[in-house]
């Protein structure tokens, strides 16, 4: 597969002498208590940005003047045409706002659309930051739990009716795609979960930061397909993942209610948030025009990685299982079956194999027994450390 594509997928990239977070040597010793390892935990990538993009860069940091920047209309309709031309979607310029991080823009609108002590529905396993910003918001988490079925994701909709009915309960968190299940989730299930919004008078906030990770056959619907849950609705997106531009990316929240974005932008202002990065509305502009083709790569890539660790663990590891997925660069293992689970099971991968693997119960207590492998990185990385993991493996019969 590498060898069949334009761009170079297989370069190996020093990371652990730039500054970058998964790579520190402090974490990692405080995580698995070595840094003798390949860090396989935060959700970035290991890949060099598209070359245009980085070309675009080069330029603007050539010009030498970073003053004060806006958000000038043409870019807008950029970001406009990127949704109706990437998501088939229709996003009006004046319903974008911008903030530091998806991260910000979610507890933003928790804060503002809901009120202390409020119930708030997640769906764990997921993203451990949906539960920390619901504890520092003060508001009080309802969990509706995916159900695995024939190794995949499901939503429990049933359970999600139920719980959705009381008066306090007022929001539900989307993670769409999934992280860190891997699901896109589809037309369908998204209408059912549009259906119950509905019904029962709920605010979705949905993360859809992962949405570009396609594999092949896949298809990422966003909630802004449906237009009948719009004046309830809050949708959060970055390039950030797509692009490895999380360093210099801003966030983009789309809000169609206007009385909702009035109140989300006058809390903006009243701490001068989402002041324009230069080098973030570069990047964002480039790859929005010309990143197609590495897009498409980059997703070819990402799925040979994961084709070759499924083909592994069915080959070599029997005790593993691979949860089927439709997209991210984040694979969801189960290793219910070993005799080791949890932090002792990822120090022992990391002392043993050298792999700094996410322990699954950060994503809750669903998670338990799970851990998390970010695969965007090259081929050869992945190669090896599956060899690793089989031979630690081996300690344990």
């Amino acid at each position: 597969m590498a060898t069949s594509l334009t761009y170079n997928f297989d370069e190996l990239n020093d990371r652990f002498s730039t500054p970058a977070a998964k790579f520190k040597k402090e974490y990692l010793l405080e995580l698995f208590d070595t840094d003798d390892l390949y860090p396989f935990w935060i959700a970035d990538q290991d890949f060099k940005t598209s070359p245009d993009i980085i070309s675009s860069l080069e330029e603007r940091a050539r010009n030498g003047i970073f003053g004060y920047e806006c958000k000038s209309q043409d870019f807008k309709s950029i970001v406009k045409a990127w949704y109706s031309n990437q998501y088939d979607c229709k996003v009006k310029p004046e319903w974008m706002q911008f903030t530091p991080t998806i991260m910000s823009s979610m507890a933003m609108a928790v804060d503002l659309f809901t009120s202390p002590k409020d119930q708030v529905i997640i769906q764990p396993p997921v993203y451990k930051e949906f539960k920390n910003v619901l504890h520092k918001t003060d508001r009080n988490i309802v969990t509706n739990c995916l159900q695995l079925k024939g190794n995949r994701y499901e939503m429990n909709f049933s359970e999600l009716d139920e719980i959705s009915k009381p008066k306090d309960v007022t929001a539900i968190m989307v993670c769409n795609p999934h992280n860190p299940g891997g699901r896109f989730w589809t037309h369908s299930e998204l209408q059912k979960l549009v259906d119950l919004a509905l019904k029962n008078n709920l605010l979705v906030i949905s993360d859809e930061i992962h949405a570009d990770v396609v594999f092949s056959g896949k298809k990422f619907t966003s909630l802004l397909s449906f237009p009948e849950i719009q004046n309830q609705l809050v949708v959060c997106y970055s390039p950030a993942k797509i692009f490895n531009i999380a360093s210099i990316s801003d966030s983009l929240c789309i809000i169609p209610n206007k009385e909702l974005r009035y109140e989300f932008d006058k809390l903006r202002n009243r701490y001068t948030m989402g002041r324009t990065n230069a080098f973030s509305q570069v990047a964002w502009t480039t790859g929005f025009t010309k990143g197609s083709k590495w897009i498409k790569e980059l997703n070819l890539y990402l799925e040979t990685n994961v084709n070759y660790i499924n083909q592994f663990i069915q080959d070599n590891l029997p005790e593993i299982t691979c949860i089927a997925q439709d997209g991210t660069y984040l694979v969801w293992l189960d290793m219910s079956k070993l005799s080791i689970q949890g932090d002792e099971l990822i120090k022992f991968l990391a002392k043993n194999a050298q792999v700094g693997l996410t322990n699954g119960r950060a994503f809750g207590v669903e998670g338990e027994s799970f851990v998390r492998m970010n695969i965007s990185c090259p081929l050869s990385i992945i190669q090896q450390s599956m060899a690793s993991i089989k031979q630690a493996l081996a300690l344990l019969k």
